[in-house]
């Protein structure tokens, strides 16, 4: 008896998918589809399953490069009512005595998030406050501004190469609160800095495109659409791995004392209106008195040997050998006419746009050490009073300190806050967090 050959019909669709083009359309798609979800999936499970509001606090004091170039943490420092975020440069990264770090601890109900290190001048910050968009609307921060940020040359290509953040730079210019205005300025303001995105071809692209207008912008937009996502999507995956990392190297008492606070924030019953929308407690404020006089008694132990009233170890360590040399050493030195300035108006003009309400705080230089060093007074306070009138003209909230530039105990060396300085900044900080 003859077998009967039996034939399996295959489904027409798969079929059609043994067709070689076929099978390169789908690829084509699943890589399109992946390289464009990948960066919000892996922001997901990180925000999720790594992150919770005392490890972000934790983070806050214990700043890092990798928080600096990323936008997770500072995304998720925002979202919580009962952190400050600071932006400033190496003032953020030098934790002594009084520093907000030391004062503001979890029962006082704010915890300071500290972005920044030396070299994160006016420009690094547009950057990283244009890649945040809609998470800082309506929320406060301050902004530490530097004085000797504001000299001739403005940022150097150096500092702002090792500081740069592609990252930030994408996300910036697909900012949907930004005007193309505005990112059109900040393009032609990179495009000076060629050597910071050297490794990211397409990101150039980007960039050159932002200043045409019209159909050639468009055109040049479509056709880089995809390798340039391509770059974005691998920054951002990166930003996931490292901010995972960098939470898993955490100890887990410091997590656990801010746990902790949160925890009881939400059982407590003596609440105040906080100045961010929700409601904070202040269990322990600072004894801001008793502050004052640790801090003077410290200052005036730490400082005797000079007569800039610097650190005592500081200043024999660091300024002692070469004395001499540094006399009238900064005599040409110009404070009235800088980039820094404009990179100012940018950095404003990015507040504005996205609605965030910042507090900015102008520091002293150390008055003595400048004196000394040839940097005129009139200098000094042309970028002073520049520097407020700017602030002051946008309508956004001053603190000026500039005036303390010879008061003793301000200052550990020629240009950083300590003791009675910090002080004075932290009860201004409190104040303008808990002060609707």
């Amino acid at each position: 008896m003859a077998l009967r050959r039996m034939t399996i019909n295959e489904p027409t669709t798969l079929r059609q998918w043994r067709n070689p083009f076929s099978a390169l359309l789908l690829a084509m798609g699943l890589f399109v589809i992946t390289i464009y979800t990948l960066p919000s999936l892996c922001q997901f499970w990180v925000e999720n399953m790594d992150l919770n509001s005392g490890t972000v606090a934790a983070m806050g004091v214990n700043p890092n490069f990798d928080t600096f170039q990323g936008t997770i943490l500072q995304k998720k420092a925002f979202e919580n009512p009962r952190i400050l975020p600071l932006y400033g440069s190496s003032e953020m990264s030098m934790i002594y005595d009084y520093h907000p770090a030391k004062v503001f601890t979890p029962e006082t109900g704010v915890t300071p998030f500290l972005i920044g290190k030396g070299g994160t001048q006016t420009l690094i910050h547009v950057l990283d406050l244009a890649a945040l968009g809609e998470n800082i609307k309506g929320k406060k921060l301050a902004i530490f501004l530097t004085p000797q940020w504001y000299g001739t040359g403005g940022i150097s290509q150096a500092t702002f190469e090792g500081n740069f953040s592609a990252l930030h730079a994408y996300k910036a210019l697909e900012n949907p609160q930004l005007s193309s205005k505005l990112k059109q300025k900040l393009a032609q303001r990179l495009l000076q800095f060629p050597k910071a995105y050297q490794d990211f071809p397409y990101l150039q692209k980007v960039l050159a495109y932002q200043e045409k207008s019209g159909l050639n912008k468009q055109i040049m937009r479509i056709f880089y659409a995809l390798p340039a996502q391509v770059e974005y999507a691998s920054l951002a995956v990166q930003d996931a791995v490292k901010t995972e990392w960098n939470v898993k190297k955490l100890p887990n008492q410091a997590v656990a004392k801010y746990s902790q606070y949160s925890s009881n924030l939400q059982i407590a019953s003596s609440q105040v209106k906080g100045a961010r929308g929700s409601s904070v407690l202040s269990t322990v404020r600072p004894k801001w008195d008793k502050l004052q006089a640790e801090a003077i008694a410290q200052g005036k132990e730490a400082t005797g040997n000079n007569p800039f009233g610097m650190d005592n170890t500081f200043y024999t360590t660091n300024i002692l050998p070469k004395l001499q040399e540094r006399k009238d050493s900064d005599k040409t030195a110009k404070y009235s006419s800088s980039p820094e300035y404009e990179d100012l108006k940018l950095l404003m003009n990015v507040l504005k746009e996205e609605g965030a309400k910042p507090l900015f705080v102008i520091l002293p230089m150390n008055g003595r050490w400048a004196d000394y060093t040839g940097i005129s007074r009139t200098e000094r306070k042309t970028c002073y009073i520049q520097l407020a009138q700017m602030v002051q003209r946008e309508g956004f909230v001053l603190a000026d300190f500039s005036s303390h530039e010879n008061e003793n105990y301000y200052l550990r060396d020629p240009w950083h806050l300590a003791w009675k300085g910090w002080l004075d900044v932290d009860e201004v900080l409190y104040q303008f967090y808990l002060t609707n």
